[in-house]
């Protein structure tokens, strides 16, 4: 790259990660210092046919805000911005036409209108949990799992708009992750990786780097091969900044794009955790532990598989709750502040602050009362359950808003509990500890009580909400030849290592034996309850 202006000896890339609520975007320098950075909010649409969209003009809205304002308040000058890097939520689902406009509203991943398009091309005789067992075989040894019955990824949302929203398919260009429409939009061309494609389900991950989609996988779901974007290596590079978005975002048309990666495998990378099995438990909208393994494996039962990392060659294990800050959010601004009859306020900025506060104020265990977590639509890893819901148990008279407070934040860890379990059988080992990231890795209430609960340390990052900021950006260095994969445990900052209270052990045992025992004696009700919906 020829250099413009007059450049310093420090380099930086632009990272942006378009998350489940709102996208951030961050300058990172080779210290792994984020010098400057962004933030914004977008919003889900609830649609009574089980639709949950987004609207990707807003995602580009936010990316591009913050963007301009983080390079206007660091001063660097263009020419040592040496790249962007573009990570972000999945199984998510954006038509676009040829110029990377977005044809209709992105179908996220809890948008479940695709799920009898997914049934129909996946049941079969003799039949598992809903799939032909052939197929399910079939499926697992290519892909490493197949699409949900439930229809809530790429594969889904595409035969949804495929049967029901015909002129928009026949007009789609590409389906796109997010990821990979914005690195549309910076670059003017239709990619994506095994990692951030891979919730298409259609690619064959036997193979690293593989190039194309499998034939069988293509023509069992129907989905045309014409309409889904070419594959490049995920350490590759898309291409160079278009003029347009230079001259708008105050960037050199030197600039390079990178190749996108999920932000599963991008968050394993910004909590400096490259060797095998190192755990990263991400406490973010949904939640996510990860780690890189060495080799390809699917647990249907519980949910846990591996998918293409965002290194070449590495697999990393994946698998998510679902329910973790999104639960978080709902129980405060829906039951807390909820903007309604009994509403007494506008929502506080710091009510994350005053969640903590209020959980603070009552014992481990919140005096007997359980929390069921399982807001955001049932429930991933473990168990597998779609139709569990949440809710509070063995309230009382004396029961305060402290107490639901803190009951909310130990139901949802004890899932994770329940996940270190399966995910323990899974690998045929035990953790010595987790690397603790994610927004609500803030809290020092919550990290202690994932110390307690689950029974390890955790090492609290510093900064954990900028975690997929350092990953995309030390990839980008990586790939660009600034930086090795062996330098980057270096880069990352603990903020605290969190040691279990013995004090808490035993309440903590007792009450998560009695979420377990709660959720399999409630199972039948929710399934009967939510059958239907």
């Amino acid at each position: 790259m020829q250099p413009t202006g007059k450049t310093s000896n420090q380099k930086y890339v632009l990272a942006i990660d378009a998350g489940n609520s709102g996208a951030k975007v961050g300058l990172v320098n080779l210290n792994g210092e984020v010098v400057a950075s962004a933030s914004g909010r977008y919003e889900f649409r609830y649609l009574p046919d089980g639709g949950v969209e987004q609207v990707p003009e807003e995602w580009w809205q936010v990316v591009t805000n913050g963007a301009k304002q983080v390079i206007k308040e660091s001063g660097v000058v263009p020419a040592d911005i040496v790249a962007i890097g573009t990570t972000g939520m999945w199984c998510v689902t954006v038509a676009v036409g040829e110029h990377g406009e977005a044809l209709m509203n992105a179908l996220t991943w809890m948008d479940t209108r695709g799920g009898k398009y997914n049934a129909r091309f996946l049941r079969g005789f003799p039949s598992l949990q809903g799939y032909s067992v052939r197929k399910l075989i079939h499926w697992v040894d290519i892909v490493g799992s197949p699409p949900s019955i439930e229809g809530i990824d790429d594969t889904g949302h595409i035969l949804f708009i495929k049967n029901e929203r015909p002129d928009i398919y026949r007009q789609t260009y590409k389906f796109l992750e997010p990821m990979d429409f914005i690195n549309m939009r910076l670059t003017g061309k239709a990619n994506a990786t095994q990692s951030s494609n891979v919730a298409t389900f259609l690619i064959d991950n036997r193979i690293n780097g593989c190039r194309d989609y499998d034939p069988w996988a293509l023509k069992i779901s129907g989905i045309d091969r014409d309409k889904l974007p070419d594959l490049i290596p995920v350490e590759g590079i898309v291409g160079q900044l278009q003029g347009t978005i230079a001259g708008e975002w105050g960037l050199s048309t030197d600039t390079v794009v990178i190749a996108s990666a999920n932000d599963n495998g991008v968050a394993v990378i910004g909590s400096g955790a490259i060797a095998d099995f190192e755990a990263v438990a991400v406490l973010g909208t949904s939640g996510m532990l990860v780690f890189h393994i060495p080799y390809k494996k699917t647990d249907m039962v519980h949910l846990l598989a591996t998918i293409p990392g965002a290194l070449n060659n590495k697999h990393i294990f994946w698998s998510d709750t679902l329910n973790t800050g999104k639960v978080v959010d709902s129980f405060l601004k829906n039951l807390v502040y909820g903007q309604d009859a009994f509403r007494t306020g506008d929502i506080p900025e710091d009510l994350y602050v005053k969640l903590n506060e209020a959980a603070a104020q009552v014992p481990a265990g919140s005096e007997g009362i359980l929390f069921l977590p399982w807001f955001t639509g049932g429930n991933m890893a473990p168990p597998v359950d779609a139709l569990l819901r949440g809710g509070f148990v063995n309230l009382s008279t004396r029961t305060t808003r402290n107490h639901l407070a803190r009951a909310t934040l130990e139901g949802i860890t004890y899932n994770w509990r329940w996940l270190k379990e399966a995910t323990e059988v899974f690998t045929k080992r035990t953790f010595p500890y987790w690397h603790l990231t994610g927004g609500g890795a803030h809290s020092d209430v919550w990290a202690q009580m994932m110390a307690d609960v689950i029974g390890i340390p955790m090492h609290q990052q510093e900064n954990p909400g900028h975690n997929t900021l350092l990953g995309v950006a030390f990839l980008a260095f990586n790939r660009l030849g600034f930086m090795s994969l062996n330098d980057i445990p270096s880069k990352v900052r603990i903020k605290r290592v969190y040691e279990p209270n013995p004090a808490n052990k035993e309440i903590y045992d007792h009450m998560y034996t009695q979420f377990r025992k709660c959720t399999r004696q409630l199972k039948p009700i929710f399934h009967t309850l939510n059958k239907s919906i």
